[in-house]
């Protein structure tokens, strides 16, 4: 029988982070969205969207949030079931928030490699 993806681990530059459990990952591209008229539905229109991915970590004394803030460099999205994706040319794309121990963390990057 086949695994499922149950558990994540994200890299910054080769260095793990302790992600939590709920870490997802968005691997931008083509988006469409129906384009629609008083006649109902004439098409769609595209956009291109970032590749992103959104975590939680667990604040501790050796979590240094000026260091996440300031990450750019290649992102890891690796799945316990065997599939890598790469963020190349990533970023952390908003401030790190703190609250109640634990630390909100989003990226964007360039593309999303799966291999």
């Amino acid at each position: 029988m086949a695994q499922v993806t149950g558990r994540v681990f994200i890299s910054l530059n080769g260095a793990r982070i302790r992600s939590k459990e709920g870490a997802s990952l968005e691997m931008g591209g083509i988006e469409r969205e129906a384009s629609i008229s008083d006649a109902g539905v004439d098409g769609y229109m595209e956009k291109v969207t970032a590749p992103k991915v959104d975590c939680k970590i667990s604040h501790t004394a050796q979590t240094k949030l000026i260091t996440l803030q300031g990450f750019t460099g290649t992102l890891t999205f690796e799945t316990d079931s065997g599939r890598v994706y790469t963020l190349t040319e990533a970023w952390c794309a908003k401030p790190p928030k703190l609250e109640k121990g634990e630390v909100t963390l989003e990226f964007m990057a360039r593309e999303c490699l799966e291999g």
